[in-house]
C-alpha cells in the first residue's frame, strides 16, 4: 500500500531501531475513502522504501556528508606480555574483534627478550587473516615502551603500520590510542582531538567553549570555529541538527559528527551532546 504523507514530526526509537514518521495523508489508494487529511504514522527501519518527495538543500547534504563520511578503517593493535587485543575502528567507532593470549610466557628465549617469537608470529598471523577480512588502510600497532623497539613491523602487503607507544598494552591500550587522537590524525574524524581541546578550555575557564543552547548564539554571531555533535541528535533531534548544520554552512564552521558509542561520544555525552570551540569570547 503506497500513502503519501506530509511529515510533521519524526521520532527515532533506538530499542527498535525504527524512524517514527507522523504526518497528514495527502496521497492514497482509491479504496481508502476519506483517508485524506487524516493524521497517519508510519515505521521505517532497515529495507523500508520510502520516497521523499520534497527540494532538497545541496549545501546541506554535502556539510552533512562531509560531517559524516569518512571511509577510512584502521586495525589497531596493542600488544602486552599477557595478550593481544585488535579493534576495528571505522566512523562507527571502536569494535574490538580478536584477542590473542600469550601462551609462551614461561618460555625465556636467548637475549633476554619480553616476548616470545612464537607469541609475535601468533599475533602477526591473526592480523594477516584480520586485515584480509577487514581491508584497513592502515595498522597501528601500540606497545609500551620496553616492548615496542622488539616488535617488528607485521608483513601485511600494502598496508602502512603506524606504531605507537602506550603506557599499557592490551585492551587499555586500544582506548589509549583513541584517548590520545592518534585516529583522527590518521584521517579518522572520531572527534577525540576536538572534545579533548574543548574540555581543556573549559578546565581554562577563559570563555571560549560554548554548550548547548550557547553554540546556536555562538554559530549566529560567527564565533564558532569547530561544532561537535553526538550522532544520535542526527535521529533524535533532527530539526535542531539541520539548523546546526546549515549554520556551520553559513560561517564556515568545522562540524564533527561524533558517534556515540566512542570514547569521545561519552565525554560529549555528559556536556549534553552539542559543544563548541570558539574563536573569540562571547557574552
Amino acid at each position: 500500500v503506497y500513502l503519501g504523507v506530509r511529515v510533521k514530526s519524526l521520532e527515532f526509537h533506538e530499542p527498535r531501531g525504527v524512524l517514527r514518521i507522523r504526518g497528514v495523508i495527502e496521497d492514497y489508494p482509491n479504496w481508502l475513502e476519506g483517508a485524506g487529511g487524516s493524521y497517519h504514522s508510519l515505521d521505517v527501519g532497515i529495507g523500508s522504501t520510502v520516497k521523499v518527495m520534497r527540494s532538497v538543500n545541496r549545501g546541506y547534504v554535502e556539510q552533512l556528508i562531509d560531517a559524516l563520511d569518512s571511509s577510512v578503517r584502521l586495525l589497531i593493535v596493542s600488544m602486552s606480555i599477557e595478550e593481544t587485543t585488535v579493534a576495528l575502528a571505522s566512523r562507527l567507532g571502536v569494535s574490538i574483534i580478536a584477542t590473542i593470549n600469550n601462551n609462551y610466557i614461561q618460555d625465556k628465549e636467548s637475549g633476554g627478550s619480553l616476548l616470545n617469537q612464537r607469541y609475535i608470529d601468533d599475533v602477526f598471523k591473526s592480523i594477516r587473516q584480520l586485515a584480509e577480512l577487514h581491508k584497513p588502510d592502515a595498522i597501528v600497532l601500540a606497545a609500551q615502551s620496553m616492548l615496542i623497539n622488539s616488535i617488528p613491523n607485521p608483513d601485511v602487503r600494502g598496508i602502512p603500520v603506524e606504531r605507537v607507544t602506550v603506557s599499557e598494552g592490551g585492551l587499555v591500550g586500544v582506548y589509549e590510542v583513541e584517548r590520545r587522537g592518534y585516529l583522527d590524525k590518521l584521517g579518522l574524524r572520531l572527534g577525540y582531538e576536538t572534545v579533548n581541546k574543548i574540555m581543556e578550555e573549559l578546565g581554562r575557564g577563559n570563555g571560549l567553549v560554548a554548550l548547548g543552547d550557547e553554540v546556536h548564539e555562538a554559530l549566529s554571531m560567527g564565533a564558532a570555529e569547530s561544532v561537535v555533535m553526538l550522532s544520535r541528535l542526527l535521529m533524535e533531534k533532527a530539526e535542531e541538527a539541520r539548523e546546526i548544520v546549515d549554520m556551520c554552512m553559513r560561517t564556515r564552521a568545522r562540524l564533527i559528527i561524533v558517534p556515540e558509542d566512542s570514547e569521545a561520544g561519552k565525554v560529549l555525552n555528559g556536556l549534553g551532546g552539542l559543544a563548541a570551540l570558539l574563536r573569540y569570547r562571547i557574552n
